[in-house]
């Protein structure tokens, strides 16, 4: 288990945030608010469906740029390899372009570079693009750590025509990943209140609780809308939640107690059964573990409205699903895991309460 050494500041968020129709014609006038050549980070995928509206701005605003395309995991080592090439083209800003590894990857490559980082997330299946944190993995894909960042990011640019032609599943995951933030700032606590509860901690809870409401209300119409590939109000409200709102969240809480055993389930299920799940989304697998987290807070009659909802977006609904059989022993990895996690109360109710938990991996 890492251990979590947190910087006293809080970062609120990034240093530009916009989101609008059009945007990434003009993304060359913000890449050129801090660059004069960009090291332009991007997925195979993510830099297709962009480049030619893309590019275009990009010279119009008189930046120079080199284009390095990867497909692997974020790393210590590709962090350090890319932030090197960066230097040595005599680049001076990062710009990620695409999902969650990518825009973890540039924040890392542009730390170690020490200049700064634009993204443009292309999906909205997380919150990574706003955070002052990269999420570290082995070359292997196994997860190894959380490199949290003394800084906020330059920018974070947000096109909507790209956001509405990404497939429904990574905005169902990235929707069900900021709505864990509420059942896991709760965790071990069936009730929030101010009096047992740092004030950030509490105030990133109310805020919390309000994506919940927002994203339970009209997750499904964006849902609906992205499916016909439409940018509408649902899809802008919901992206707006899932990046900015979320990500002020996760940087208040220093991207520690936002996350508890739902996001301690995906480490583990990284960590241990990197292959079985390997194509399971991050999203998805924290949701299958809001099971677990429900039934530790003492809700459990929550289960089952939630597993609805996931069900009504076509989510896997158990850690068969997601590729993982289910044994008592693997259910015993996972156990152990999380029980030298901060997570976990030490003590026999505390333990008794999690063994019982773990059984809401499974399918009914």
């Amino acid at each position: 288990m890492e251990k979590i050494i947190l910087d006293p500041a809080i970062k609120f968020g990034a240093g530009r945030y916009r989101q609008e129709e059009n945007l990434l014609e003009q993304c060359g006038a913000e890449i050129a608010r801090f660059s004069k050549k960009a090291f332009l980070l991007a997925g195979h995928t993510a830099f297709a469906v962009t480049k030619d509206r893309l590019l275009p701005g990009i010279k119009a605003a008189g930046v120079d740029y080199i284009v390095e395309l990867y497909m692997g995991p974020c790393s210590y080592e590709s962090a350090a390899e890319l932030g090197k090439k960066a230097l040595d083209f005599g680049c001076d800003e990062i710009v990620g372009i695409g999902g969650g590894v990518i825009m973890d990857l540039a924040k890392a490559a542009a730390e170690n570079a020490h200049i700064g980082c634009i993204n443009i997330p292309t999906s909205i299946a997380t919150c990574a693009a706003f955070t002052s944190m990269s999420v570290m993995y082995t070359q292997e894909g196994a997860k190894k750590n959380c490199w949290r960042f003394e800084h906020e990011i330059d920018a974070v640019l947000v096109d909507m025509q790209t956001i509405a032609q990404c497939p429904i599943r990574y905005a169902a995951a990235g929707i069900l990943d900021a709505m864990a933030k509420k059942i896991e700032i709760q965790n071990g606590k069936p009730v929030m209140l101010l009096n047992d509860n740092k004030i950030d901690l509490f105030s990133a809870y109310h805020m919390a609780s309000y994506t919940y409401d927002v994203l339970k209300q009209y997750g499904r119409q964006a849902i609906a809308d992205i499916r016909e590939k439409k940018s509408t109000k649902a899809v802008y409200d919901v992206t707006f939640i899932n990046i900015a709102v979320t990500g002020v969240i996760a940087n208040i809480t220093k991207s520690f107690s936002q996350s508890a055993l739902g996001h301690m389930i995906y480490d583990g299920i990284r960590t241990f059964f990197t292959q079985e799940a390997k194509n399971a989304l991050h999203g998805e697998i924290v949701a299958v573990g809001l099971f677990t987290q429900l039934y530790y807070n003492r809700l459990p009659q929550d289960k089952e409205a939630l597993k609805q909802y996931m069900a009504d977006m076509d989510m896997p609904l158990s850690i068969q699903e997601l590729g993982i059989e289910g044994t008592d022993s693997q259910l015993k990895t996972l156990e152990d895991y999380l029980i030298d996690s901060p997570y976990v109360t030490a003590g026999e109710e505390s333990y008794v309460l999690l063994h019982e938990a773990m059984k809401q991996l499974l399918k009914d």
